[in-house]
């Protein structure tokens, strides 16, 4: 019997996965990607013998046994002989030369937050507990909620009751709230340092939680690397990748249902499926009429408060050095440096000498990334119709951001020098990304209680959606998941089990 064939928009991590596990549910596979390399905002590049990294900072599902780890190892994703990469720490916060580190060792965080603020001993107490409630709480991972039964949920309700009591301890906050629980100002900002003031007051203990139990690690070669071993995987597999196939429609026939997709250079591919992993501002408004976005995923774009997004002004410098001067991620004030209202407080130092391979040897690579807000994108998008204009304020932005590296630590002034430089117009460009945004919406205290789009599309029965726009707040983890969940769901259409042989084990 004639396979039926599944067509994939975008290659990056959420259409790759889709695609292993297609090719392992018996689909023909091909997968059709704008640019010349798979990844999507998962990627890096090469720049005069230096590699930039442009996404892993750390990775949910690295730790062994988790429904994550298993798709993660079953995409290529993770290997065996893939290193992981686990820091005794997960940041450092400064400011007003005071420090304080979140230490994998909760115990000594908690010292030490103590010793910095004695007055905030009883609510620094209760966030420890939170991040504690927070250890080993998985990813649910197994089958789309919608496909889930009554048993499942009970299971889900065993496995998740920290996770339940965290959620309602912390029910109707934001993180702005949980960081005016305390006095001290270097606390509030190391909260705010890794989540926004609008997100949910449970994502630093979340986060924390995370990586305190020993998940949260980076894969040896980085980002690139991570989807360059999921390509190998799906092509293995029998899979084709078409790289610069830039889709420009899905095609619609008599019947009302999706014949296949059209690409920018005029030629029809033909589909039973397809999958749409790729921005959902792309789908809809390009690839598909903007009457068939869900309910839910319209209330998103237009609520801007509930659902807000953000952006990223980012620098790699090269490093004429093999001293680690920074040691991980720091955290510093940029206030004085400030190119507008949108551009926040705080900026974000990396250092990238855990990875001796992105740089010549005896030097190295560091990263910063400053935070921005929704209108950032409008002001970058502006400058770039100049591109001189553009250029010049990208430089004069770069230029402050390495004079405060230089003041802070001094072993660097004078050994450092410029790579690239990237804004939201860079994710725009490269991946259609909405507002230049290489997340999903935030999840606010405003949000609605089951803030989740539908994958399905009303009107267009052989057409799903996946990546990380439907699974707000976005990141890896929920690209992969709905990737495989996409693939679960045209099962379900097909009437045929959800189950996937996959290996070693079976994949629900």
């Amino acid at each position: 019997m004639e396979k039926k064939k599944v067509v994939i928009v975008g290659g990056g991590i959420s259409g790759l996965t889709a695609g292993i596990y297609s090719l392992k549910a018996g689909f023909e596979t091909e997968i059709y990607e704008k640019n010349r390399i798979v990844g999507g905002e998962c990627t890096g590049w090469d720049r005069e013998g230096y590699h930039i990294d442009n996404c892993i900072h750390w990775l949910i599902g690295t730790k062994e046994g988790s429904s994550l780890n298993n798709i993660w190892k079953d995409v290529g994703a993770l290997e065996d002989d893939v290193e992981i990469i686990q820091s005794d720490k997960m940041y450092t916060s400064e400011l007003d030369g005071e420090k304080i580190t979140l230490w994998k060792d909760l115990e000594r965080t908690e010292k030490e937050l103590i010793a910095l603020s004695p007055e905030d001993e009883i609510e620094i107490k209760k966030l420890i507990k939170y991040v504690r409630m927070s250890e080993n709480i998985g990813i649910p991972a197994d089958k789309p909620p919608e496909m889930m039964g009554t048993l499942d949920y009970i299971k889900l309700g065993s496995s998740m009751k920290n996770a339940i009591r965290l959620f309602k301890e912390l029910e109707g906050k934001d993180t702005n709230d949980l960081m005016n629980c305390f006095k001290h100002p270097l606390i509030k900002c190391m909260i705010s340092d890794f989540c926004t003031k609008e997100s949910l007051a449970n994502s630093f203990p979340l986060a924390y939680g995370n990586f305190v139990s020993g998940d949260g690690g980076i894969p040896r070669g980085g980002s690139r690397a991570m989807a360059l071993r999921m390509q190998r995987k799906f092509e293995s597999l029998g899979g084709k990748v078409f790289t610069n196939a830039d889709v420009t429609k899905i095609e619609i026939d008599d019947n009302r249902k999706a014949s296949g997709i059209g690409l920018a250079n005029g030629e029809h591919i033909g589909a039973d499926y397809i999958i749409c992993a790729c921005d959902t501002a792309y789908t809809f408004g390009h690839l598909l009429d903007k009457s068939y976005m869900d309910p839910i995923l319209r209330e998103m774009y237009a609520n801007r408060k509930a659902y807000p997004v953000y952006g990223m002004f980012q620098v790699a410098f090269a490093v004429d050095s093999h001293i680690d001067a920074i040691g991980g991620d720091v955290m510093l004030d940029c206030s004085d440096i400030k190119a507008a209202d949108w551009m926040n407080n705080r900026m974000t130092i990396k250092s990238y000498a855990y990875e001796p391979s992105f740089a010549p040897e005896g030097k190295q690579i560091v990263q910063v990334l400053i935070g921005l807000q929704e209108d950032a994108y409008d002001y970058w998008m502006e400058l770039y119709k100049n591109k001189d204009e553009y250029k010049s304020k990208k430089e004069e932005l770069t230029n402050k951001v390495l004079k405060k590296i230089e003041e802070r630590f001094t072993e660097y002034k004078g050994k450092m020098k410029i790579l690239d430089t990237w804004t939201p117009v860079t994710y725009h460009c490269y991946c259609n990304a909405y507002k230049g945004y290489n997340q999903s919406f935030m999840i606010t205290k405003h949000s609605a209680k089951n803030p989740y789009p539908s994958a399905y599309i009303k009107g267009l029965d052989n057409v799903v959606l996946a990546g990380q726009w439907i699974n707000p707040p976005g990141g890896l983890p929920g690209a992969a998941i709905q990737g495989k969940y996409s693939i679960q769901r045209i099962l379900k259409k097909e009437k045929r089990s959800i189950k996937i042989k996959t290996g070693d084990f079976t994949q629900f």
